[in-house]
């Protein structure tokens, strides 16, 4: 399925950036009106395209009950170059793309590719809820311009029983590969009923089937890591990351009860936290009635954002968002309090080889002021690069255990010593 943005068309009284060519043969259906109402133009083209009565649904799959790839494929091009107003619709105040928007499309158009790949092309039954189950990294890979067009595609490229694994990357012209993420869906029977089946894939092409032997030795690996775990407590640290925590914490003890003799160029990490509490409105839901994740997935962003900027003084250049768990979902007239931190940052030796990296946690938790609840929806880790910081950074010191285990994992120097 192939969608271009970058015309305009007149919807009623208004113009706006719009489809300007399907190449496709049908959609899907919703049970859910005015789903996800977003600002991006791709992800209210490709929900409203799920909304439609059938005249773009996939292909039925084949007749041993498996999906070729290709059944699923979404590609949406950015016609930039073409189309001033949609230019604006993805221009930051530094003049450059606004990241958070592109994780919407990221999530919406994985979305998209997840609901084409289970649908069994029968207009009389509906196919099962589908539920993101975590975000893996996402990674700039070369700088974006607006003075470009880009295509966004997104593909299954391995199933389980139950799930999905899918691939987005943010192409250029020149076939270079600017900005990937990959993203796990998990298949749920309407019903309450638990997991539902879905269709295996069987690749064609030589890069599909590449694909999915990758994907396949990662879970493999993913399977035998939570089986060494079993039994023990989530995240555990290793070893060497729970001597390391003692080294920080006695570290930290300097600077928290004799500032005056501590030495220069360090800042306490409660001291670079920003806060922040949004109103999760109907617009912004999903299918299931619940709050897009790509939404969760902005706001992080620009918060996560705005401390790196404040902290180290320049314009930051996302590096990479890394693993996303969703770990509950977020409900339409919650209140989204989200609190943000450094939790690490890097001053190379020479800037003008390598840029300083600054590491921002993400905590996510809804509130119910009614119900005087609060629990953890997300977390989220970003990384960015600073290299116009007009000053060295300084070393984040953490104060609690918490505090200093966030340190030790954002350090990915310490992941292999113990291997």
């Amino acid at each position: 399925m192939l969608l271009v943005l970058g015309r305009r068309v007149v919807v009623g009284a208004r113009a706006a950036p719009r489809v300007a060519r399907w190449v496709s043969e049908k959609a899907y259906t919703i049970d859910v009106d005015g789903a996800s109402m977003h600002r991006s133009a791709i992800t209210q083209q490709l929900w409203s395209l799920r909304c439609d009565q059938g005249s773009c649904a996939p292909p039925a799959p084949n007749p041993d009950g498996t999906r070729h790839p290709s059944h699923a494929r979404v590609v949406v091009r950015y016609e930039l170059t073409r189309d001033a107003e949609l230019r604006q619709r993805y221009e930051s105040a530094f003049g450059t793309m606004r990241m958070g928007v592109l994780f919407e499309d990221m999530d919406a158009i994985a979305g998209s590719v997840a609901w084409r790949h289970v649908d069994d092309a029968n207009p009389e039954t509906d196919p099962p809820i589908l539920v993101t189950a975590s975000c893996e990294k996402i990674e700039l890979r070369d700088q974006l311009s607006l003075d470009a067009d880009y295509s966004l595609v997104g593909q299954v490229v391995w199933t389980g029983s139950s799930s999905l694994e899918i691939v987005v990357e943010l192409v250029k012209k020149n076939a270079v590969v600017a900005l990937s993420g990959v993203f796990t869906y998990v298949a749920r029977h309407r019903d309450g009923s638990g997991a539902a089946k879905v269709y295996q894939i069987v690749p064609q092409t030589e890069d599909e089937i590449e694909r999915r032997d990758a994907a396949e030795v990662k879970q493999a690996a993913l399977k035998a890591a939570r089986a060494a775990a079993k039994g023990k407590p989530r995240d555990a640290l290793s070893p060497t990351q729970a001597m390391r925590v003692e080294e920080l914490l006695a570290d930290a003890a300097v600077l928290r009860d004799f500032p005056g003799q501590a030495d220069d160029g360090l800042v306490l990490m409660s001291r670079t936290t920003l806060r922040n509490a949004i109103m999760c409105h109907p617009q912004e839901r999903n299918t299931a009635g619940r709050i897009f994740g790509g939404v969760l997935m902005r706001r992080a962003l620009e918060i996560a954002f705005a401390t790196a900027y404040r902290f180290g003084g320049a314009e930051p250049r996302l590096v990479e968002l890394e693993r996303v768990e969703f770990i509950r979902p977020v409900d339409v007239g919650a209140l989204l309090a989200l609190n943000s931190f450094v939790t690490l940052s890097e001053q190379p030796r020479d800037v003008s080889l390598h840029p300083p990296l600054v590491h921002v946690h993400v905590q996510a938790r809804t509130w119910r002021p009614q119900r005087r609840e609060s629990m953890l929806a997300n977390t989220f880790s970003f990384v960015f690069a600073l290299p116009g910081a007009p000053r060295p950074l300084k070393t984040v010191v953490p104060t609690t255990r918490i505090e200093a285990e966030l340190q030790v994992r954002a350090n990915k120097r310490l992941d292999n010593d113990d291997d």
